[in-house]
């Protein structure tokens, strides 16, 4: 491939799906073969090297017509794919996680792999069917499959294939080159199976509806007794850590020989448990724990985040975020207290109500592993707790109440350019491209008197002097918003309230749900046209006296210029890969400060407009000059 192309130059070829070239591999000054997937622009392409099993967005300068004797040697990569295994969580599609896991746990380690192929199947099956098998950090021989199933991020699937009888086994060499840096080194064994031999591996269906059973079978959230507190009103103690919510949890000195013993009986019972079944964590189940010291610890499940959970030692108070096989349901001394008491700073109330991470650090440099005299000034009754719980069953029982539903209310009203032809000033709220905006209608008189930002001048949300009244209506309504009801209903295209990074509240509407543990939800401002990624406490239920005002951001697309036919410019947008990063901060300068007016080219839905500076001259031209963009005759 050197030899070949190392001295070739770039010829202009029209380049079309699966169609075989050459790529250089910039950053390593390599040639590999490939294969077009698709065109992303005119100039950006998304290539398969087949030979390595990579995807990669090239340029077209690093490609070049792939000789005809290179492409009689075959693909030096397989395509395979585990067997017995699907995807966690009821999809059909392997998560980011589940991929970002295997590619870890495999790129570049030396791997056993298995065909899965019997007799009187048929041999090219595409990807193979394979079971992989490498040493762990131990030394230990791992099945890839099954650790996939520890963590979390797989199921395994009952074989319905029909297996051959034969007890022959058939052994052949696979020619890899090892001289790629990526790749794996494998040995290949192609088996035919016995289906009485391999019976272990096949689930019955009597197992498969057992296990179902277990699954479906609801289990009570089992725990630890809360912590005892010593009989005194003064103790010593030892600060074990601080959390996030500033609580400080810490040991008492009368209970510290009983947890060493505790924990030591623990290391001698637990040495060996044997592999965990798939299991489903519930938020509070108590478990036990092995820690990065290598040592089990009772512990809390906190909060369940895809193959990651994240779980609280118990007797020591501290929470971290493990990978489910680091747990185990079972309850360890369960008779006995935890041993960490969480405490609170008396009459001690942080500004805002909210520990702020900077008064977290100083709580943790002045207290964290030091031993303190703690006064007990309000210690919790257990009429406190039936209480609390009293008032949990209240609150539960209202959000069933028709008062908490969110009203379905219509979309906005949309706001509308002058015809084409004519000029009309303009505001931009919002760049999404270099040839993407959000506008809102102003005028010459109030474009100069408006004090307030828009994401042009580096400062996001803004509010613009088209409608008092809506300014004074969310005036008002921040100044209540603690009073209006949360969000119940996350449809597309719902209206709501959203709080922007000012703290201030603004109209918006749901865009999607990107997370849901926690839940956190897509929303755009509709008066500006930004996004942003907001959890259930920054939303709510939006009066319906603020839907009369139109949605202020108007969406349009830029005419007069396009990307450059050749970019070689090496950061792009990631969500717009056409435009680089250069262009889009260019576009900004342009419209920054400036009063701006726009011609409609083309009317809704795709509104087409020219933007225009005061001195009536395209504001777009600057980026022609510079050679971050085409002119567009069309």
């Amino acid at each position: 491939m050197i030899a070949a192309y190392e001295y070739s130059k770039w010829e202009p070829v029209k380049w079309e799906n699966d169609m075989h070239c050459a790529v250089k591999i910039q950053d390593k000054n390599q040639w590999r073969r490939g294969q077009i997937i698709r065109m992303v622009t005119d100039t950006l392409v998304e290539v398969l090297l087949y030979d390595v099993g990579v995807e990669l967005v090239v340029n077209v300068d690093c490609l070049r017509k792939l000789q005809e004797n290179l492409k009689t040697m075959g693909r030096l990569s397989l395509e395979c794919s585990l067997v017995d295994i699907r995807p966690a969580g009821g999809s059909d599609k392997w998560t980011a996680t589940a991929c970002d896991c295997l590619s870890l746990y495999l790129t570049g380690a030396v791997a056993t792999i298995i065909l899965q192929v019997g007799r009187e199947e048929n041999n090219t099956t595409w990807p193979l069917p394979v079971k992989i098998f490498c040493r762990d950090e131990k030394g230990e021989r791992v099945d890839v499959s099954k650790y996939l199933i520890k963590k979390g991020l797989a199921l395994r699937e009952r074989r319905i294939n029909k297996l051959d009888n034969s007890h022959s086994l058939s052994e052949k060499s696979l020619k890899v080159p090892l001289e790629q840096e990526d790749s794996v080194v494998i040995n290949c064994i192609k088996t035919n199976f016995d289906p009485d031999k391999k019976a272990a591996d096949i689930i019955s269906e009597h197992k498969v509806s057992e296990l179902q059973e277990k699954i479906l079978e609801p289990r009570t959230t089992r725990c630890y007794k809360p912590p005892a507190i010593p009989n005194m009103k003064v103790f010593e103690a030892t600060v074990s850590c601080v959390g996030d919510d500033g609580t400080i949890f810490v040991l008492p000195k009368s209970s510290e020989f009983e947890l060493i013993k505790m924990t030591n009986e623990i290391q001698s019972n637990l040495k060996c448990l044997g592999l965990l079944e798939p299991y489903f964590w519930k938020k509070g189940e108590a478990c036990a724990v092995r820690g990065s010291d290598t040592l089990w610890y009772r512990g809390k499940v906190m909060e369940v985040v895809g193959g990651m959970v994240r779980v609280q030692y118990l007797d020591h108070g501290f929470t971290e975020k493990i990978p489910q096989c680091h747990l185990y349901p079972i309850l360890l001394y369960p008779d006995i207290p935890q041993f960490c008491i969480p405490c609170q700073l008396h009459n001690t109330t942080p500004v805002g109500n909210v520990w702020q991470p900077d008064a977290i650090e100083v709580l943790q440099q002045l207290l964290s592993k030091r031993e303190v005299e703690v006064h007990i000034m309000k210690p919790r009754s257990d009429c406190d707790r039936k209480y609390e719980e009293e008032q949990w069953e209240i609150r539960f029982e209202e959000l069933l109440l028709s008062e908490t539903e969110t009203p379905l209310l219509p979309p906005y009203l949309s706001s509308s350019l002058p015809p084409p032809g004519e000029l009309c000033a303009v505001q931009v709220k919002h760049v999404v491209s270099p040839n993407e905006v959000y506008i809102c209608l102003d005028s010459v008189e109030t474009c100069n008197q408006s004090n307030q930002h828009s994401d042009t001048d580096d400062s996001g949300v803004s509010g613009e002097s088209e409608s008092e009244s809506l300014d004074e209506a969310l005036q008002s309504i921040n100044t209540k918003v603690d009073t209006l009801p949360p969000l119940t209903d996350f449809r597309t295209e719902m209206p709501c309230l959203a709080e922007y990074d000012d703290g201030l509240w603004y109209r918006a509407k749901i865009v999607s749900i990107k997370e849901f543990n926690p839940l956190s939800v897509l929303v755009q401002f509709v008066d500006y046209g930004s996004t942003a990624k907001l959890t259930l406490n920054r939303l709510c239920q939006i009066p319906s006296h603020l839907m009369q005002y139109p949605a202020r951001a108007i969406k349009v697309f830029l005419a007069g210029f396009k990307p450059p036919l050749r970019d070689l410019r090496e950061t792009r947008i990631p969500y717009c890969p056409k435009w680089s990063m250069e262009a889009l901060w260019a576009m900004i300068d342009c419209l920054q400060g400036k009063q701006l007016y726009a011609a409609s080219m083309a009317p809704a839905p795709e509104q087409i407009v020219t933007l225009y500076d005061d001195e009536q001259h395209p504001v777009h031209m600057p980026l022609v000059e510079m050679g971050l963009a085409d002119k567009d005759e069309q």
